[in-house]
């Protein structure tokens, strides 16, 4: 079943295609990865999932409802979250305080319960807490929660991104390249992390460049070059395909990395 659908998705920026009439279907409960390489135009596409782009022509539809245009916090209340490639974080702010801000979408009392504090503002601000206090030791973060987030470790503050996109209780969250700067030991915990994403019932779309962590992981692999879909199948499908070796991978890199 596709949870997601771009379907002759095209944009152009001046005489420049970043995204050539691409199709391309994510399925419910799916772990998808985008891969291709620098410039190919992925982080492009997921701007336009997200709604900060929109799409020179071509459409994009979520649980069959057409998005293309919608504005980003209207696709965040859908049930569409993302992370960024360039870390988006409050750095002054606490872990903690970082994390509330994404719960914003799922609540409903404003200026007024803040003033009177009825009591569904209070229960309101239960409910904060303890979903906070979730989705921090989910992530294995929850010993920082009073820690700023600049004074977190490169790894830390990637995991705490994916804590504040999962406050928001999404039906499909975008990672864009989630494993950058991380060490090695650190890219396992966050590949076991998106496994345990994907068992919660939240679809995972990812941008990554870590070819281990891609294949380890990944259910489909679709591959964009030049702004065009070259292919899209399985990890052994996808790693074999000779468009994608001589686009992407290369031959030195197969024999070094997939072995």
């Amino acid at each position: 079943m596709g949870l997601l659908e771009l379907k002759d998705t095209t944009i152009k920026f001046g005489g420049l295609v970043a995204v050539d009439s691409v199709n391309l279907r994510v399925n419910k409960g799916a772990i998808h990865a985008l891969i291709g390489p620098n410039g190919a135009g992925k982080s492009t596409l997921f701007n336009l999932i997200t709604g900060i782009y929109k799409p020179t022509s071509g459409n994009i539809h979520f649980e069959k409802k057409q998005i293309d245009g919608t504005p980003t916090f209207k696709l965040t209340s859908l049930g569409i979250a993302r992370t960024f490639q360039n870390i988006r974080l409050f750095d002054d702010l606490t872990v903690a305080d970082n994390v509330k801000i994404g719960t914003h979408v799922r609540t409903k009392q404003g200026l007024l319960g803040a003033l009177t504090r009825f009591p569904t503002q209070n229960k309101e601000e239960k409910w904060i807490t303890e979903k906070v206090k979730e989705e921090l030791n989910f992530m294995k973060l929850y010993d920082k929660k009073d820690e700023f987030a600049k004074n977190l470790s490169y790894g830390d503050q990637r995991r705490l991104e994916i804590a504040r996109a999962l406050v928001s209780d999404p039906k499909i969250i975008l990672l864009d390249e989630p494993a950058a700067g991380m060490n090695p030991q650190e890219k396992v915990t966050l590949m076991s992390l998106i496994n345990l994403i994907r068992e919660r019932g939240i679809t995972v779309f990812l941008v990554e460049h870590d070819m281990k962590v891609v294949m380890g992981i990944s259910d489909i692999v679709s591959v964009l070059d030049y702004g065009k879909k070259i292919a899209e199948g399985t990890p052994t499908e996808v790693k074999s395909n000779e468009d994608v070796i001589a686009a992407y991978l290369g031959a030195e890199y197969l024999k070094a990395h997939m072995n």
